[in-house]
């Protein structure tokens, strides 16, 4: 697999950690499922599965870029891919497969958001090799975490039959469509049924078939990601281009749309690590399911996260909770509506408290 990359997505703006993912130091930069970085975590499982740093990628903000490099000091300077501004995934994705393309035709790359957890590396590795075989043959494809519940926050993908592939030590399906985030009862049924997956937002695909999709359902991508190239280190044209790339996400501008989709069902834990309740859920708790960070002292208290460290936390008759501490912003919220601090962030902001984002 001399041709495999592994690309990291790290652009995002982590709102649903606020109080403590802010603007200037979002949630992949942030030690929060771990002692080392997301970002960090994620460059780890990347050298695993290419064997090498030297095709380890890395695309963000450019106002990332001095972050990124402290973090990950291995990381070659020309392996980390600058985008002006945000424009979603799509773009990102464009932009580093003609990158990739321009210095090896045969190039491969496994995409993988910085803000993910996964543990079991051996089995990501070969997910990724099973991915790789069906991306040889002009596939793109996307990983699908079997469901352990009936989620309401994930997008599905509907499996069907099997693709007959020798290299791929582990399943390929052929994908029959992606499903929105259903409702509870929509969500019991994919679950019963087995052949609807959680979709993990990571893929696998030659760089040269990604622009080929980009040509067919999304040409402004492709030509603005060429236009980027061309640019070379003229910091405006650069600008000029990337504001021409279409603000759309990898799976609705090409997956939901393209015809030569496969999934691989993942042979590894994985967590989007997407709220609150989200990070509770891979903590270890104590004997009451209280988990976090910070001296947790709780009576006739159950399953809350605290992020308080350095602070004393006492809970009293209190279930299902997230207290988190940053900086001069108190939050206290149900687990169960964690999902919803971007409401609150844009509350703060409406109160022209943009300091505290």
């Amino acid at each position: 697999m001399s041709s495999l990359w592994a690309v990291i997505m790290a652009g995002g703006g982590g709102t649903r950690f606020w109080p403590l993912s802010r603007v200037g130091r979002p949630k992949q930069f942030l030690a929060i499922a771990g002692e080392r970085t997301m970002l960090q975590q994620a460059w780890e499982r990347c050298v695993h599965v290419t064997g090498t740093a030297a095709r380890v990628a890395v695309v963000t903000g450019e106002r990332y870029a001095e972050l990124t490099r402290e973090q990950l000091p291995e990381l070659a300077a020309d392996n980390l891919l600058l985008e002006p501004e945000a424009r979603n995934t799509a773009p990102c994705l464009a932009y580093a497969a003609a990158v990739l393309r321009a210095r090896d035709p045969e190039a491969v790359m496994a995409v993988f958001p910085a803000d993910h957890v996964i543990r079991d590396l051996d089995g990501l590795a070969l997910s990724v090799r099973s991915a790789a075989a069906a991306a040889a043959v002009g596939y793109l494809v996307t990983f699908g975490v079997p469901p352990r519940y009936p989620e309401t926050g994930y997008g599905y993908v509907e499996v069907g039959e099997p693709l007959s592939l020798a290299a791929a030590p582990a399943p390929v399906h052929e994908v029959r469509a992606f499903r929105e985030k259903p409702d509870a009862a929509t969500a019991k049924r994919y679950l019963e049924a087995g052949n609807f997956l959680w979709n993990s937002g990571m893929f696998v695909w030659r760089a040269d078939a990604l622009l080929a999709a980009c040509e067919r359902h999304l040409p402004a991508a492709g030509r603005a990601a060429a236009a980027m190239l061309a640019a070379g280190g003229d910091a405006e044209a650069r600008r000029r281009a990337y504001a021409d790339m279409p603000a759309t996400s990898i799976d609705y501008g090409i997956m939901e749309v393209a015809d030569n989709v496969a999934c691989v069902r993942a042979q590894f834990d994985w967590s989007d690590v997407g709220s609150w309740e989200a990070l509770h859920e891979l903590l270890e708790g104590d004997d009451s399911g209280n988990a976090g960070a910070g001296e947790i002292v709780a009576v006739d208290a159950r399953d809350n996260l605290v992020h308080a460290p350095g602070d004393v936390v006492a809970l009293l008759g209190v279930e299902r909770l997230a207290v988190v501490r940053a900086g001069r912003v108190l939050l206290v919220a149900s687990l169960e509506q964690s999902q919803r601090v971007r409401q609150l962030r844009e509350r703060v902001a409406a109160r022209g408290l943009e300091d505290l984002l």
